[in-house]
């Protein structure tokens, strides 16, 4: 069998030969002897073309052309990668030191080498590039002695080969300096027995020396070999063009002495006296002091510049003590006032927050009116204020004290958490009053209300008693949004909508685990005196404990044989009846649906046409109550799991999968809500929106713009 043999390229500093020749060193104990033909005449094939040596005829004749292949045949397996990850990195850094290295390389070394003429524009990209390259590569290797794995692999050989002229003949130290890692990484790669036989002893660039040499006029190759640029015939031009070029030349020439004309000019001009900068003045405050309610000194100078800190300072203490805000400084209350009287209160902002930029719109536009109707001489009145923002300064001062105490509202008892509350008012409630002081808002501060106050409690109490005998105020057991965590019903408003894809992992507060939502659980409940069964869908699989019907449509033709039949429900001792109802969906899931009327909306409307059982299966901390045993007392998320266990033991199990859906979220206390049947006061709004929606009809009433006038009868002629 004949030896192989290996062609190297033409070029004494080629790149792609010091890679193939180290592989071949790391490679020998598997092939053996190998021929190498160096770059003479005559010693490649005839079939092999200069640009694609390297190249290797096997001792099976057959050949592998380019640097790639050669040095992958040639190296031994362990270095092309121990793992399919391995050998994916093995080839991503081989591909950078082929595509990104080796043209950067050449473009600086080779003029410096005499191989190339000198492009100081190409040199300095070619820095950059190579900066960049570097920087990765130190980073890459902060951690690691070689590039991939623990061993010398084909990455290290393409990279380390194509940086070997740079470090050689460019890198000098201070270019190096702040490559650490790579300089550790190079150095531990040229010291392998393997690479100093292939390539001999490598002495780091200390000083960039350009060698002797004729320049030759070529261009360097992503191969790292030099193609010469092909000779061109000298060109005979033609008298249009010759004349063209004398133009040219007549042109810069004027253009030349223009630019010297003005340079001479410029030479005999004084030079300008440099700007003085501008001094920061900074924030100008007003340090004249001024006890509090003495009005300002203004016979002092004015600042160069206006500052708000200056301007506002002391006034706003001298007007509340001169009594400009209250009605009773132009005209007595207890007569009438010929001009007319003007009285507004401020919408209570929350106790528990602080103003923004909303705040500030609308107090500046009341702020405006109040000062307006003073000025026309009326007897004014703007009316300060602050709500006490019931559960949100509830969720405030709980968590205060247990951060405190370790101690809950319940522990505390009414009276005592009460107190809590005023005290935290007294402490902390008192920032919106000075940021409304701030804005110079004209309120009577003596007339300061908080919602909780005796004479504001004994209105409300007035008012209730009052609208609650005209029968405007009622009381009714419905569904309310509940929170578990605050014990109380919340608002819609207070209710955050969150929208799953499927399958999601939510907190809840008390439960040490994150809970499973926006999945549907499908399970049976067996027909009553048959071997027939429901298949029915749900999100909320602990809530079938208070299931008292299955609802279908009427005009879906699968379930026309169960009319006047009976499903029996597997944990708890009742039957429960089948009944027909347009609302059903008959394309979503098996067109069955399972009615829980105490714990969902839409089944709390079928329930009362059709006059179920309503039964509640929660209690005001989300424990489960009315339930058999195992599942009584235990909270309603650990429930879900027992029920859907319990469900897999007797068979009744059928199948879960991913289903979006919207879980409703209490925006205070992040607690999942839950609708709960619970005794609550409302309102009788029907009369109420049937004035307002014939004002504007009748035109007593104008809502502008009148493309609102849709949403506005939408809201009152549907009111609930």
């Amino acid at each position: 069998m004949a030896q192989p043999v290996l062609y190297l390229a033409p070029h004494p500093h080629n790149f792609q030969n010091a890679k193939v020749l180290v592989a071949l060193e790391y490679g020998r104990s598997k092939l053996g002897a190998v021929e190498i033909r160096g770059p003479a005449a005559g010693d490649t094939l005839s079939q092999l073309a200069t640009s694609r040596l390297p190249a290797l005829e096997t001792d099976s004749r057959l050949c592998l052309q380019g640097a790639r292949a050669v040095a992958h045949y040639l190296a031994p397996g362990r270095m092309r990668g121990s793992s399919t990850k391995d050998s994916a990195s093995i080839q991503q850094w081989v591909n950078l030191a082929d595509s990104e290295i080796i043209q950067p390389a050449c473009t600086w070394t080779f003029p410096e080498l005499g191989l190339m003429k000198h492009n100081s524009t190409a040199a300095e990209r070619a820095q950059l590039d190579l900066k960049r390259i570097l920087r990765v590569l130190d980073a890459h290797l902060k951690l690691r002695t070689y590039l991939v794995g623990e061993g010398v692999t084909l990455a290290d050989i393409a990279v380390s080969c194509s940086l070997l002229l740079p470090y050689k003949h460019v890198f000098e130290p201070h270019f190096r300096e702040p490559y650490v890692n790579v300089n550790r990484w190079f150095l531990t790669c040229m010291n392998q027995p393997e690479f100093v036989r292939a390539l001999g002893e490598v002495t780091l660039c200390e000083r960039i020396v350009p060698v002797a040499g004729q320049q030759q006029n070529a261009v360097p190759t992503s191969e790292g070999t030099l193609t010469p640029a092909p000779e061109q015939p000298p060109v005979r031009k033609t008298p249009a063009q010759l004349k063209k070029e004398a133009m040219k030349k007549e042109k810069m020439e004027k253009f030349l002495q223009k630019q010297n004309k003005l340079k001479e000019q410029q030479e005999r001009q004084p030079e300008k006296k440099a700007k003085a900068e501008k001094k920061d003045l900074g924030v100008i405050t007003y340090d004249i002091a001024t006890p509090p309610g003495e009005k300002k000194d203004v016979s002092c100078p004015m600042p160069d510049s206006y500052s708000p800190r200056y301007v506002e300072a002391a006034w706003y203490p001298w007007w509340e003590k001169q009594g400009f805000f209250k009605p009773e400084y132009t005209h007595s209350i207890s007569e009438p006032n010929p001009k007319g009287m003007f009285m507004i209160c401020i919408p209570p902002p929350n106790v528990t927050g602080s103003l923004h930029l909303g705040h500030a719109l609308t107090n500046a536009i009341q702020d405006s009116l109040t000062r307006w109707h003073r000025m026309r001489g009326e007897t004014t009145l703007w009316n300060p204020g602050c709500d006490h923002a019931g559960i949100a300064t509830q969720v405030v001062v709980e968590k205060r004290l247990w951060r405190q105490s370790r101690q809950t509202r319940h522990d505390l008892g009414r009276q005592n958490f009460i107190q809590e509350v005023w005290k935290w008012k007294n402490e902390k409630g008192d920032r919106i009053y000075h940021q409304l002081r701030k804005l110079g808002s004209s309120l009577d501060w003596d007339r300061a209300c908080f919602t909780m106050d005796p004479k504001l409690s004994r209105a409300v109490e007035e008012a209730f008693i009052q609208l609650h005998d005209e029968g405007v105020i009622y009381r009714s057991t419905r569904l309310v949004n509940w929170s578990c965590t605050l014990n109380s019903a919340i608002s819609d408003i207070e209710v955050d909508k969150k929208e799953l894809p499927g399958r999601t992992l939510l907190p809840v507060p008390s439960y040490k685990d994150k809970v499973e939502f926006g999945v549907l659980v499908s399970f049976a409940y067996r027909i009553d005196g048959s071997d027939e069964e429901v298949v029915v869908a749900t999100t909320r699989v602990e809530t079938m404990l208070g299931d008292t019907a299955v609802a279908v449509h009427p005009q879906d033709s699968r379930y026309q044989n169960l009319k006047g039949k009976f499903v029996i429900h597997p944990f708890c001792d009742r039957k429960m009846a089948i009944v027909f109802d347009e609302f059903v969906d008959m394309s979503f899931g098996t067109g069955a649906v399972k009615i829980t009327p105490a714990h969902d909306q839409n089944d709390y409307e079928v329930g009362l046409r059709h006059n179920l059982e309503f039964v509640n299966i929660m209690d005001n901390n989300g424990c489960l109550i009315n339930v058999p045993e195992p599942f009584l007392g235990m909270k309603r998320f650990d429930a879900r799991k027992a029920v859907l266990d319990a469900l897999v033991q007797r068979g009744l199990f059928r199948e879960v999968k991913d289903n979006p859906m919207v879980v409703p979220v209490c925006s205070r206390s992040k607690d999942i809500v839950e609708p709960l049947l619970k005794p609550q006061w409302y309102v009788r709004c029907d009369e109420m929106a049937k004035m307002a929606a014939d004002a504007v009809r009748n035109g007593d009433l104008k809502i502008i713009p009148e493309n609102h006038l849709k949403t506005w009868f939408n809201w009152m002629d549907n009111i609930r």
